[in-house]
């Protein structure tokens, strides 16, 4: 089976495994860049590309006392981040350390206004840390999913509660509702357009579709 594993709340790498597991379960798995713990969120379907590494097994209660473990020591990753961020000056967020299973990597996430060059950052946390490290940037919709919040609708914020995935949304997809309306109406607190917007996508497609079409006059007797 193929399983999408949730590694960090921005990455989800498909998994290949000799036995079935469930969703919601955790388990361990085993890539070309080591080993980590993960979440199964979805079960997927043969023949799919693109598979990152496989599932050795499910979580034990060790590897639950471990990723403990490995929160305060992401949590000490993510401040040294912060102060070096700092001290180089460079305008960017960061928002997230992830600690790999094995210890081998830790993955960096920040929020920018713009693309960064960061190579001098790079190579100073390495040295800190003395580990392999990640760093990578992220979109403001990705921020929000983490911390969550409120939406115009008065509810919890979709993407924090059940969206798994975060799809492309666009104006025409506005215009298809008949939503003729200044951005600014219809983006959430992201700043993006309404993730909700794609939810009856494929019902307007569908009737916009059947809506085109030329009717035929009908013959009179005159």
């Amino acid at each position: 089976m193929i399983c999408h594993i949730e590694i960090t709340p921005f990455r989800i790498e498909l998994c290949e495994s000799k036995i079935s597991y469930t969703v919601g379960e955790l388990v361990v798995i085993r890539s070309k860049e080591g080993i980590d713990l993960g979440r199964v969120i979805r079960i997927e379907k043969e023949g799919v590309d693109d598979i990152y590494g496989e599932i050795t097994r499910k979580a034990i209660a060790n590897d639950f006392e471990k990723q403990h473990e490995l929160k305060e020591y992401e949590e000490f990753c993510l401040l040294e981040l912060k102060r070096a961020v700092e001290e180089y000056k460079f305008a960017m967020k960061p928002v997230y350390a992830h600690c790999q299973l094995d210890e081998e990597r830790v993955i960096f996430y920040f929020t920018a206004q713009k693309r960064l060059e960061f190579r001098k950052l790079h190579r100073y946390i390495s040295q800190k840390l003395d580990k392999r490290v990640v760093i990578k940037q992220i979109g403001s919709r990705d921020y929000t999913k983490l911390f969550g919040g409120i939406g115009p609708c008065g509810r919890s914020l979709c993407c924090k509660t059940f969206l798994g995935e975060l799809k492309s949304i666009s104006l025409r997809m506005a215009r298809d509702q008949k939503l003729y309306v200044s951005p600014s109406k219809i983006s959430g607190i992201c700043g993006r357009l309404l993730c909700c917007l794609n939810f009856e996508e494929d019902f307007y497609t569908d009737f916009h579709s059947h809506d085109e079409y030329e009717e035929t006059p009908q013959d009179t007797d005159l």
